[in-house]
């Protein structure tokens, strides 16, 4: 049985490997990855969990909007993809051009522009942050690089993602929350999507929906909650189910190895999302092991039942009504979502 009328897959890694290139001139986070399509491996899994339609998103160097256009152009039913400043990215990682804000605009609005039914969104990883070979910038310099981000995704009416408070190599949490805060106030419109719900805590979670009031648009991904995060939001009348939007998170990526090499984890709840997911181990990062992302993020909805936190009609919103919504999506004619409901906030 499926988990909703629509299911939509919000995170999806599909177009690499986590595997470093060869040839990679940067190590770590910033080494570049082998580009290949893994659309087959998603698909199974997809068609496996009943999900209809999946949003691929590029990440780290070496992931272009190229290859993702392709995927999409392939499988125009079941995927469509983010953007990223791809080639600016690369272009600085090689020395060739110190990376500036200027040209990475640039391309995201010449991708958005060329091919509209292609791209919905911006991101996993907005410019100028996770993985971008540039020089440190203040919180200053930062909110006038969102600013400029915020003016493209405005025009072209596609939200971006902000991943920025999990990135070790930019400003900080703290300071890229309260300038993404500042920016949301100053421009309404600007749709913004909180990458993994904030993050796996319940403070760094409460923090994200504490931030995410700001305004009308600010949205949480909820691929990394467990069922009783969700009720944060959801009993958050300037929240509620017509914020959230469900993913796999991290679907596609086999970067995960044995939880049992993790210091202190016989202490962590066996239901936590850390069991499902690590963090990379040296350079060779991809395993054969694909884990089974849909089998604990889909657990975790149909746990909102049993737990009284949300009703079916909830649940369809976040697993695919506000996707369908935000993403301008085709969905079947009798797949309608609620709508007009005072109480859930719904334009």
């Amino acid at each position: 049985m499926k988990i909703g009328r629509f299911v939509f897959d919000g995170h999806i890694h599909c177009g690499k490997k986590d595997e470093m290139l060869a040839t990679s001139e940067k190590k770590g986070i910033w080494a570049e990855v082998v580009g290949v399509d893994n659309s087959d491996m998603i698909l199974f899994d997809m068609d496996v969990y009943g999900v209809d339609m999946g949003l691929l998103l590029p990440s780290m160097l070496g992931t272009t909007n190229t290859l993702h256009k392709e995927i999409v152009k392939r499988h125009p039913t079941r995927f469509r993809s983010c953007c990223m400043d791809s080639q600016t990215r690369l272009r600085a990682a090689h020395g060739e051009k110190e990376w500036n804000i200027n040209d990475a605009v640039k391309e995201l609005d010449d991708v958005l522009t060329a091919d509209p039914d292609v791209f919905v969104g911006i991101g996993e990883f907005a410019p100028g942050c996770m993985g971008t070979v540039r020089k440190p910038c203040t919180s200053i310099e930062r909110y006038e690089e969102y600013s400029a981000i915020a003016e493209v995704a405005i025009a072209h009416d596609v939200p971006m993602y902000f991943h920025e408070h999990c990135d070790n190599t930019g400003i900080g949490r703290q300071q890229a929350f309260h300038v993404l805060g500042k920016v949301i106030n100053e421009k309404p419109d600007f749709k913004v999507i909180i990458a993994h719900g904030g993050g796996d805590t319940p403070t760094e979670i409460q923090e994200a929906c504490n931030v995410a009031a700001y305004g009308d648009n600010v949205y949480l991904e909820t691929g990394y909650w467990r069922a009783e995060y969700y009720e944060m939001a959801l009993k958050d009348y300037m929240l509620s189910a017509a914020r959230l939007l469900w993913g796999g998170g991290d679907t596609g990526s086999r970067l995960w190895y044995p939880q049992a090499t993790r210091r202190g984890m016989k202490f962590l709840e066996p239901t936590k999302v850390i069991y499902n997911k690590n963090n990379w181990v040296g350079d060779h990062r991809e395993a054969d092991y694909q884990p089974d992302y849909y089998g604990w993020a889909m657990h975790q909805v149909k746990r909102l039942l049993d737990l009284d936190l949300a009703t079916q009609d909830e649940i369809n919103l976040i697993v695919g009504g506000n996707a369908a919504r935000l993403y301008k999506l085709p969905v079947p004619k009798y797949c309608t979502f609620a709508c007009n409901r005072p109480d859930l906030k719904i334009k």
